[in-house]
């Protein structure tokens, strides 16, 4: 880190008075900097951090401190991008550093619908986006620090960042066990397989094919799970977005296989998943599950519902879709999906709150046709979705940026966890079988809190 040159950077700039914030980009190349040194360091911010990593681990990023927020109680697209670029234009960047490959972004999701919230979800705002103090790209390795224009001096900023690196750098990590769980249930299991059964008599072919339908587990601790050993556990499965957001008293978690969209330049790339079997580990069973789900009717026309929505959903804001008509299998470490890559070129003017819009719920989380769905879901879902299912992910200045469908997903709150999973309904499903299905989509959290139970 060239401490000198940098200070002469900075000897050199103006402060404009017209921004709010200062964001100063430097590397961190040489520096032993991980999620759990960050998240041990910056303990004092519970309640205002996070992390983000793509399946694929094109980002992974802790963001430490809410700077400033879009916060919205209903859901805009186009105020949302007037307030997105309003809070970019606030800032003054400077790269102490030449060609880095890495960009400053805002954190944030938005709730799965606008069904009134119950206490549990009263932390996170129908939609959110958060501007970080400290924002670590760990892929890339670089800081961006952000900081009030009003409060920063230019002479002993650098020297502070570097201070407080070192100490994160020296950080011990000291992880406490795994939470001692009290109590574990089912909400309400009897209940939600009669809205299967009730589902199933009100769906048909045509008007009202498909909804999916979510239900919760509840397990309480006799103490609040420790942030470091939730955020080990979730480190230890790969090939999944990982997703661990603090919100004031409130944090949710997920590990999601499924991508909403990513957009670079003008290229959005998605994903139809939907259709799952279980991943029993078992080679030759194994072998029998994808084919079956590659050639089971039920799934297959669950999988081209999916499909043919989100294509028809892309059209208005695309010059090009391409897939494939065939769909493929998609491994998880407990379940596998069919899946097939969607990639699409956007015309000129198209806004990625425009696309979140047009695009959630896709039918593999909502139903088919969306809007009824989205209604069945509200009116007769026990409980309220909040994130669960619902966009969550990253913005850059421009449309750049990828999102999560968060499923695989639970809230933590005090001394409890809620998790949430789904699956879907279409004439002729069965509430006995469904009811399975979602017990293994509970597993990979049952995993991050060690509570793998039969």
């Amino acid at each position: 880190m060239n401490l000198e040159a940098y200070q002469t950077i900075l000897d050199d700039i103006s402060l404009n008075s017209d921004k709010t914030y200062l964001t100063l980009q430097l590397p961190i190349f040489d520096m032993e900097i991980d999620e759990k040194k960050l998240f041990s360091h910056f303990e004092s911010e519970l309640g205002n951090r996070y992390w983000f990593r793509s399946k694929d681990e094109t980002y992974n990023i802790v963001g430490i401190g809410y700077l400033e927020s879009i916060r919205r109680d209903k859901y805009s697209a186009s105020s949302l991008s007037r307030e997105k670029d309003e809070l970019y234009d606030k800032i003054q960047k400077v790269k102490l550093e030449e060609g880095i490959l890495s960009r400053l972004s805002l954190f944030g999701g938005t709730r799965f619908d606008s069904k009134d919230t119950t206490d549990e979800w009263n932390d996170f705002a129908m939609v959110e986006f958060h501007l970080p103090k400290w924002q670590f790209d760990l892929k890339n390795r670089v800081l961006f620090y952000t900081v009030s224009i009003s409060e920063v001096n230019l002479q002993t900023v650098l020297a502070y960042i570097v201070e407080e690196l070192k100490t994160i750098e020296n950080t011990e990590v000291l992880i406490d066990g795994k939470p001692v769980i009290n109590m574990e249930k089912d909400l309400f299991p009897n209940e939600w397989k009669a809205l299967v059964d009730q589902a199933v008599d009100v769906l048909d072919e045509t008007d009202f094919r498909k909804v999916v339908l979510a239900r919760q587990r509840l397990i309480t601790f006799k103490s609040p799970a420790d942030p470091l050993f939730l955020l080990e556990r979730l480190d230890n499965e790969k090939g999944t977005y990982t997703i661990y957001y603090e919100k004031n008293k409130s944090t949710f978690i997920s590990k999601s296989p499924e991508k909403l969209f990513d957009v670079k330049e003008d290229k959005l790339r998605t994903n139809a998943i939907a259709g799952s079997a279980e991943r029993t580990h078992d080679e030759g069973q194994d072998e029998h599950q994808k084919s079956f789900l590659l050639n089971d009717e039920k799934n297959r026309y669950e999988h081209e519902l999916v499909r043919e929505s989100i294509v028809s959903d892309l059209e208005p804001y695309s010059d090009w879709v391409e897939y494939d008509p065939k769909p493929g299998i998609l491994e998880n470490k407990y379940i596998y999906h069919l899946h097939t890559a969607i990639k699409a070129t956007l015309n000129n003017g198209t806004g990625v709150f425009e696309l979140l819009d047009a695009i959630h719920p896709t039918p593999a989380v909502g139903g088919l046709p969306k809007k009824k769905a989205r209604e069945y879901i509200m009116n007769e879902e026990y409980g309220t979705r909040g994130l669960y299912a619902a966009p969550v992910g990253i913005i850059h200045e421009d449309n750049e940026c990828e999102f999560v469908v968060s499923i695989r997903s639970m809230l933590v709150r005090a001394n409890s966890a809620t998790l949430f999973a789904g699956c879907g309904i279409v004439k002729g499903s069965s509430s006995e079988k469904e009811f399975k299905e979602t017990q293994v989509k509970f597993t990979p959290m049952l995993n991050v809190l060690e509570a793998n139970s039969e």
